[in-house]
């Protein structure tokens, strides 16, 4: 067996606790799930879902360290993930100023997808994350680490399906519900989203 027990247990326990804290991501999905009903946040879960396997994937093939370790890329990845996510947010503001509805057909399921994949893949803070908190549970006498991260990466995305799932079926009702209200859905969507660039756009601290 590549990975640990007792190692796969911790792993467990502290995916499902960082799962549940709320972050941006939960922030993204519960937004889209506002504006466009639960299609759209399971189309954004998704866009998450896959942008999060390209972060295990980097991290497994030690390409994250390269760019953790580059502060020109590190930092140029932040403002790029950063500005998007604004120009994103004044997207949707500027369409409930206008009075534009909130639910639209197939294309902004599409670009749900597209947002949440690009949103993940550019945050920076999601590469430190599965930097530093993988290699955590790597038992290096079982084997390859890549392929231990490789095994164990993939888990935290999957796990987080059932509980996002609750999310976006309790923001899917409340969109249908609120129907009526497309604007106030499109503005509070757009503030969730630039709430979030600037969220990036500042340093951490600590």
């Amino acid at each position: 067996m590549p990975i640990d027990p007792t190692l796969f247990l911790a792993f467990l326990a502290a995916a499902w606790v960082l799962i549940l804290t709320p972050g941006p991501d939960m922030l993204f999905v519960i937004g889209q799930s506002l504006a466009g009903g639960a299609r759209r946040g399971w189309a954004a879960m998704a866009g998450i879902v896959t942008g999060a396997m390209v972060h295990v994937a980097l991290a497994a093939s030690g390409v994250a360290a390269l760019i953790a370790t580059s502060p020109l890329l590190f930092e140029a990845l932040r403002v790029v993930g950063a500005g998007y996510l604004i120009w994103l947010g004044i997207g949707a503001l500027r369409a409930a100023w206008r009075g534009g509805g909130a639910v639209r057909p197939a294309g902004p399921v599409r670009h749900a997808f597209r947002e949440g994949f690009l949103t993940n893949l550019t945050n920076p803070k999601v590469i430190l994350f599965f930097l530093a908190f993988l290699p955590q549970f790597v038992d290096p006498a079982r084997g390859p680490a890549w392929l231990q991260m490789a095994l164990l990466g993939p888990l935290v995305p999957l796990m987080s399906l059932p509980a996002y799932g609750l999310l976006i079926a309790g923001a899917g009702r409340a969109a249908d519900r609120l129907a009526r209200h497309a604007r106030c859905l499109e503005g509070l969507a757009g503030a969730v989203f630039l709430g979030l660039g600037l969220r990036l756009l500042l340093p951490s601290r600590g």
